[in-house]
């Protein structure tokens, strides 16, 4: 696995226990994290409210983008360590300067695959409701 080249004092590692909630569906967002060790489970809910899990993600994979993306900064789902997890967490200021930074067609690219993926995900939790 290899993590961007960060500087020491925009990041900071954080160590869970399997079942602790790293954050919750509709937070507002401050921060993306890097799976250093361990895996986190990522949940929606459906329309009816249940809980629908998504994925799981392992060591390597960037979660907690979308939400600081989106327009209202809300997080698209709850997140937890599956097990013993650490992750590098990333502050909202160097995420937005780094996004800044880079070229208007990276930009324009990541808005759209923001926008198609929340587009899926609200798809994927309608079809799992009629399950």
């Amino acid at each position: 696995m290899s993590t961007i080249d960060l500087p020491i004092d925009a990041s900071k590692m954080r160590t869970l226990e399997a079942g602790e909630v790293i954050f919750l569906e509709g937070q507002p967002a401050d921060k993306v994290y890097v799976i250093l060790k361990g895996h986190a489970e990522v949940v929606v809910s459906d329309p009816s409210g249940r809980p629908r899990p998504v994925s799981v993600m392992k060591p390597g994979e960037l979660f907690g983008e979308i939400a600081l993306l989106r327009e209202d900064n809300r997080r698209t789902a709850t997140v937890v360590a599956k097990d013993s997890c650490q992750l590098l967490e990333i502050e909202r200021n160097l995420f937005d300067e780094r996004v800044v930074q880079a070229d208007p067609l990276v930009r324009f690219v990541i808005d759209g695959l923001t926008r198609r993926l929340a587009g899926v995900t609200e798809k994927f939790v309608s079809d799992r409701k009629a399950d």
